[in-house]
């Protein structure tokens, strides 16, 4: 009798201890199958008796076929009873993405632990994740058009999907005004509910004939609340912001159309769309402004037959000169030498005219600057500050330019009283920093062509 009562004691012992060891939990918040490309939380929980003594280190769960994420969010540290025992826990939310069909098994990854003994001293524990499978395979989702139709696909499953665009400058009467060599800068954000940044797919925009686009790099964001979000229990998501510059060459209207994505509701299944509007643009021919007009200084090529010829006549004269020069090398020496004098002054020139362009701006002085630089572009790069701006390909010059154009004539545009001491403060930083990253580099490929073609474009209006 005695024996048996010891082995039920002993029995309910193992038990008890059993029952107050350290262990882990996995839950998958939500119903499965999920869709593929569908994001969903992962959660995994540490489970402790008494305190824990410092914090697990969760590990990174490789899954074939599939992404797991931990976004760097803080742990939520809790307690919980079980069986009598109390509990301390820690958990954290891995985000799971499959792109395909299938069973996806999390590995059974160990978690090492220091927590509190019934006598307060540490001890040393690890625990493993339970085996946990998540079911991939909803079918196929039809895909929408942007006018609203299903033609078949496979489309982001997210529980919302806003697409928001702000331009600058912005559209007055739902139009907006710019003149020819302008820049409009179009910001496209897109807010994806509980789904990470980079599953948003890019937003493309294809512009009209006679526009040229820029696109800057994307800008993600994760664990953002949306920007309507009136209490803590908005549900945060992926935030993506993309930039296109558009560069108006000709004038005339233009309409730059919608940019649609499309998606699903993993929820319902039902396929929807989310666009940033078409924006229509009247773009006019350049006017002067006097000194600080754009352009201002560039020499009009003729087009017409005689003019070529008399291309062809300057070329002949210059082989004419080679052989001159050929024939009296001692004095073709003697010029090299005074060339070379020149350049070392045309050097010390630009340096200086460098040196006034960077000052201007530093000073936020916007008429020293776009005088400064127009002179230097004239000078060293032969055309106005606009067009060499536009030859460059660099957005963030092309940009800088298109402001400080706008700061000095959006107000000589509108009334022909106005002066330069009427225009809104210019930060000269943007300009300083791109004009002293493009000074020295040399236009290629289309650009290189576009800024030194002497032929006119075939329609040019």
């Amino acid at each position: 009798m005695a024996t048996g009562v010891c082995a039920m004691w002993l029995l309910a012992l193992g038990n008890a201890m059993a029952a107050s060891a350290p262990m882990a939990r996995v839950d998958v918040a939500a119903p499965q199958p999920i869709r593929p490309g569908q994001q969903v939380s992962v959660d995994v929980t540490v489970l402790a008796p008494n305190f824990f003594m410092s914090a697990p280190v969760f590990p990174t769960l490789d899954v074939p076929g599939a992404i797991v994420t931990l976004p760097d969010a803080r742990a939520l540290n809790g307690t919980q009873t079980i069986d009598g025992v109390t509990f301390a826990t820690i958990s954290k939310t891995y985000a799971f993405v499959a792109g395909q069909d299938g069973d996806y098994a999390l590995p059974q990854a160990t978690i090492a632990l220091t927590y509190a003994g019934n006598d307060g001293a540490p001890q040393q524990a690890t625990v493993t994740l339970p085996a946990t499978r998540i079911r991939v395979g909803a079918g196929g989702v039809p895909k929408v058009s942007s006018s609203g139709a299903s033609n078949g696909g496979a489309l982001l499953p997210v529980a919302a999907l806003n697409v928001t665009q702000t331009l600058s400058p912005p559209a007055e009467h739902d139009v907006v005004q710019l003149r020819v060599g302008d820049t409009l800068v179009r910001t496209v954000a897109t807010f994806a509910t509980g789904t990470q940044a980079m599953l948003i797919q890019p937003p493309k925009s294809e512009p009209p004939r006679g526009v040229r686009v820029f696109a800057a790099d994307p800008k993600l964001s994760d664990g953002v609340l949306p920007s309507s979000a009136s209490s803590a229990s908005s549900t945060a998501g992926g935030l993506r912001i993309d930039t296109f510059s558009y560069v108006f060459e000709r004038k005339g209207t233009y309409t730059l159309p919608a940019i649609t994505l499309d998606w699903t509701d993993p929820a319902t299944g039902h396929a929807s769309h989310s666009d940033a509007p078409p924006i229509r643009v009247v773009v006019a021919a350049g006017a002067s402004a006097g000194d600080l007009a754009p352009g201002k200084g560039v020499i009009s090529v003729p087009q017409d037959a005689e003019s070529i010829g008399i291309v062809l006549a300057g070329v002949a004269g210059l082989g004419v000169l080679g052989l001159v020069i050929w024939r009296t090398l001692p004095r073709w020496r003697t010029l090299r030498h005074r060339y070379r004098e020149r350049r070392s002054s045309a050097q010390v020139s630009a340096k200086t005219l460098h040196a006034e362009v960077m000052q201007a701006c530093r000073s936020n002085d916007a008429a020293a600057a776009y005088r400064s630089a127009q002179h230097w572009s004239r000078e060293f790069k032969g055309s106005g500050i606009a067009e060499w701006a536009t030859s460059t390909g660099d957005v963030a010059l092309i940009d800088a330019v298109s402001a400080l154009e706008s700061c000095l004539f959006a107000r000589l545009s509108r009334s022909a009283s106005a002066t330069t001491a009427d225009a809104p403060h210019w930060n000269g930083m943007p300009l300083a920093n791109a004009f002293e990253k493009c000074a020295d580099a040399t236009p290629s490929g289309t650009a290189r062509a576009s800024a030194t073609s002497a032929l006119a474009p075939l329609n040019p209006f």
